[in-house]
């Protein structure tokens, strides 16, 4: 029996509409792929065909190397290690929790986690949007470490092992302060470095980068930093680098440019052993013949070396030194502010010979008693059994007080100024070393401009202070470039700490030559009273710096004891030159809380001065 028309008619309405929906999800999704191919191959086409490149070739920055630092022999003092990084290609990483579980399963020899799993799991989080720049997850890697990652590239896609280049200062904390050090660079330089480069076409800096921090690093960081080449290499399907790849464009690193230091590097060891560590303090040490500083050391020290360790033991060694309240990170040679105390009398000395005033053979109208009488006060004497009737030179030997405040009366600070300033003082010597000071000399307008406010007047009972250096500022550099001028007589130099900058083929580039600061006007005969008491000052049984004596060796010096607000003992100073003949080192020492001068500093000084004239066995 035939079926019904009108169920006949249902079946074919209901094949069509389900042919028709079919047919409808079909077209939904050819249009959905084809959206969906449009947006892989048009709009993001580029982009996959940059991550389809970099999974055969990898577009790598080439580091330039440092220029390296010498000591006026050509001994290496700072130099650069090969130094392993362990990181992550974001690209790359296949399972971030297995690569994550499989790190954590390396171990030392203790059995400790080689990693951090908090830096790894960090580190792989942040590579979900940081896509295209390595992730360090252990820095200054040991070979061991790196060798072991490298063994097991192909189980680890995505973890690779970077070269990169550190700082390592070969005599540790010797010269730490003088040469600085380097440290990872920071956002803000990064963004100037990119303004830079638009301009002259430098290296901009990148996450990472190392820059010089203070000393010579800093000062000089744009000639040893060079400029970083670019290269393409290989790599397999676990982002291992195979080779280079040849016939892509390129660009050679250039190095950086080396220099060669003024410093004698065997000089400053010896130096810096003097000033052991529970010692604050500075020593400084230049030719008067042309500026070039031998030895600038700064005691506590500071090593450089522990800004190239890895960042945790970095960072516990820079807290270390940041909360250390003897303040090792600062350079005392040049940012130290102590009063010259009676190394100033050198200056007062020359001021009063050019007076016409004061001549070198005649005494004061008051003898020395142990003190001077002046206002309704007694200014002491620094010896309470006083000195009598004293000339010039007695008085510079014997370093007497009283002689001095009645000079300073008679002069006035205008005349004593105008000397100091013509040997440095008051103002920075201009050594190519950022921090410096400039110190400070007081008349009666710097006085008010200071206290002023504070309601203090200037008063002619300030001079007898300021005349015997307390209430001046100076720092040891300038106290060694004022030394150096008193023994050459004629001219004073600019400190400099470079003498030649060389390229990486050795060629020179750069030399450094002598810069007059002033020229000093003293007469043949004014100079011959100074170094006459300069030397009677060593040799002189009344003398105040008899261990700062060198056999065979004309030297001459003037020990000072500074008042320290901060202690009960005074700053211990003594400034010396030799050979008085033909001066060849000028030498600064100042010891925070030490005692007198002739004490502590000058038998610092005197140690120096037989080592540089050979009478100390060399260690």
């Amino acid at each position: 029996m035939a079926a019904p028309r009108s169920n006949l008619l249902d079946d074919s309405h209901y094949r069509a509409s389900a042919a028709r929906w079919l047919l409808l999800f079909v077209s939904l999704m050819a249009a959905l792929l084809a959206l969906r191919l449009f947006y892989l191959q048009i709009i993001k086409g580029s982009y996959h065909e940059m991550l389809s490149a970099q999974n055969s070739l990898r577009l790598q920055v080439v580091k330039a190397a440092r220029g390296m630092i010498y000591d006026r022999h050509g001994v290496v003092i700072a130099r650069n290690r090969p130094s392993y990084q362990i990181a992550l290609l974001p690209t790359e990483l296949k399972n971030r929790q297995e690569i994550l579980e499989k790190l954590l399963r390396f171990r030392d020899s203790t059995g400790h986690s080689i990693f951090d799993s908090e830096v790894v799991a960090w580190s792989l989080e942040r590579s979900r949007w940081r896509k295209f720049q390595p992730l360090v997850i252990f820095e200054d890697a040991p070979f061991e470490v790196a060798s072991l990652i490298e063994e097991h590239q192909t189980d680890l896609p995505g973890v690779v092992t970077l070269l990169e280049s550190r700082r390592t200062y070969p005599f540790g904390a010797a010269a730490g302060h003088t040469l600085g050090y380097m440290d990872e660079v920071r956002e803000g330089e990064i963004e100037d470095s990119k303004t830079r480069a638009a301009v002259d076409g430098s290296t901009p800096y990148q996450r990472g980068d190392r820059i010089g921090r203070k000393g010579l690093e800093r000062k000089y960081e744009n000639y040893f930093r060079g400029k970083d080449g670019i290269r393409y290499v290989k790599v397999n399907a676990f982002g291992k680098e195979m080779e280079a790849v040849s016939d892509m464009p390129h660009l050679r690193p250039e190095a950086g440019k080396s220099i060669r230091t003024t410093l004698d590097m065997g000089l400053q060891c010896y130096a810096e052993s003097l000033l052991s560590d529970s010692l604050k303090g500075a020593l400084v040490a230049l030719d008067p013949r042309n500026g070039e500083i031998l030895v600038m050391a700064s005691s506590p020290r500071m090593d450089g070396n522990i800004f190239s360790l890895n960042r945790d033991r970095r960072a516990r060694a820079w807290a270390k030194l940041a909360l250390d309240p003897s303040l090792p990170l600062n350079n005392r040679s040049i940012s130290g502010s102590y009063e010259p105390g009676s190394t100033f009398k050198g200056i007062v000395s020359i001021a009063a010979l050019q007076s016409g005033k004061i001549r070198a053979e005649n005494h004061m109208s008051r003898a020395c008693n142990g003190g001077y009488a002046f206002g309704n006060r007694v200014w002491k004497c620094w010896d309470p059994r006083g000195h009598g009737f004293l000339d010039l030179v007695g008085a510079f030997t014997q370093s007497c007080d009283v002689y001095y405040y009645q000079a300073g009366l008679v002069l006035g600070m205008d005349r004593i100024n105008r000397v100091a300033r013509e040997f440095g003082l008051g103002r920075k010597t201009g050594i190519d070393l950022d921090d410096e000071r400039s110190g400070l000399l007081v008349d009666s307008a710097s006085y008010a401009e200071r206290f002023g406010q504070r309601g203090w007047n200037w008063s002619r009972g300030l001079i007898l202070n300021l005349s015997i250096g307390q209430g001046e500022i100076a720092t040891p550099l300038q106290l060694a470039n004022y030394a150096a001028g008193l023994a050459n007589g004629k001219v004073l130099y600019r400190p400099h700490l470079m003498r030649e900058m060389r390229s990486v083929e050795g060629s020179v580039e750069m030399q450094v030559k002598p810069e007059i600061l002033n020229v000093i006007r003293m007469t043949p005969q004014e100079h011959a009273i100074i170094l006459q008491a300069m030397e009677q000052v060593v040799i002189s049984p009344n003398g105040t710096a008899g261990r700062a004596r060198v056999p065979g060796v004309r030297v001459g010096g003037k020990t000072g004891s500074a008042e320290n607000p901060q202690g009960d003992k005074t700053h211990a100073l003594f400034i010396c030159a030799a050979p008085l003949d033909n001066p060849t080192i000028a030498v600064a020492v100042v010891l925070e809380n030490a005692g007198h001068g002739g004490s502590f500093a000058a038998p610092i000084a005197g140690a120096l001065l037989r080592r540089f004239f050979g009478h100390e066995p060399h260690g």
